[in-house]
């Protein structure tokens, strides 16, 4: 199922803003720094565009699983190296091992990252259920709404049927029949 720009923009937000918050307060609590206004925002807007390009239909827990893992380690990468241009790991160069080399912090953000897409796969199923669920129920609605009754026709008297091989069809009022069969005169 497809979806519309309005609802892909508060998938590709509701995507972001958990894996981002999940992200940064468990690389704070891990490094033992906090994560620097500008490596959020950097984060959270490389996170949003990604999301925004891929939530076009509705994701399997796979596809959602491995978006944020992608998306956990360039959050690391960019919280670390925020980190490192606040002072909080010396240099650049030892930010970058330390990116690299923090298996503990890794191992948070990969745990992190499969909650989150546990959890993210139910809000979409459950979404995309209740927009299934929205359209059966609105469908009945909108075929009464589009079938308007045919206008009365005037009772022939005797035996006037139709000619032979000519079917009577109905037709939308609102349609125009450019072509058909040739007519059995």
């Amino acid at each position: 199922m497809t979806e519309r720009p309005p609802l892909r923009t508060v998938r590709a937000g509701v995507f972001t803003s958990v894996c981002a918050s999940v992200s940064v307060g468990g690389h704070s609590l891990s490094s033992g720094h906090g994560v620097p206004l500008g490596g959020l925002i950097v984060g959270s807007a490389l996170v949003y565009a990604v999301a925004w390009a891929v939530t076009g239909r509705e994701r399997g827990l796979g596809a959602i699983a491995g978006w944020m893992a992608w998306s956990q380690s360039a959050l690391h990468l960019v919280y670390t190296t925020a980190q490192s241009a606040g002072g909080h790991h010396g240099s650049y160069d030892e930010a970058l091992a330390a990116a690299s080399g923090s298996g503990g912090m890794l191992a948070v953000h990969a745990a992190a990252g499969a909650v989150c897409a546990w959890w993210l796969r139910q809000g979409e199923a459950a979404l995309f259920a209740y927009l299934r669920l929205v359209a059966v129920a609105l469908l009945p609605l909108l075929a009464l709404a589009t079938v308007s009754p045919s206008p009365p026709r005037p009772r022939t008297t005797g035996s006037a049927a139709p000619p032979r091989g000519r079917e009577t069809v109905l037709y939308l009022r609102h349609s125009l029949v450019l072509r058909g069969p040739p007519a059995f005169c």
